[in-house]
């Protein structure tokens, strides 16, 4: 669909920012415009994490399933407004993804 490396100098080019939709389920919606369209992309803010069985045996057949922060987020720092081209990582992996969406 995209060229990411067009895609990624049209941000560094255009410095447009990309700015914060909402949040739901999990994932960080921003909005950005890249050529000449405005597009959608999420940022997950949390992953699977280790389940664990509640009993030491490990025999019991109930298990419980954890939730974490994302691994992929750092130190990164979310505001309203942000420089797209600082959110690159996560517009390609939308793309990849094909949640990288046309509004």
């Amino acid at each position: 669909m995209f060229n990411e490396v067009e895609l990624k100098k049209d941000l560094m080019k255009s410095k447009t920012m990309a700015k914060f939709s909402h949040y739901i389920a999990g994932n960080l919606y921003y909005n950005v415009q890249v050529f000449g369209e405005l597009y959608q992309f999420p940022i997950a803010t949390t992953q699977e994490g280790p389940t664990f069985n509640d009993d030491e045996s490990g025999l019991s057949m109930y298990e419980i399933e954890t939730i974490v922060l994302s691994e992929d987020l750092g130190t990164t720092r979310f505001e309203s407004e942000i420089r797209g081209s600082e959110l690159a990582r996560w517009i390609s992996k939308a793309i990849k993804n094909e949640t990288f969406i046309k509004i």
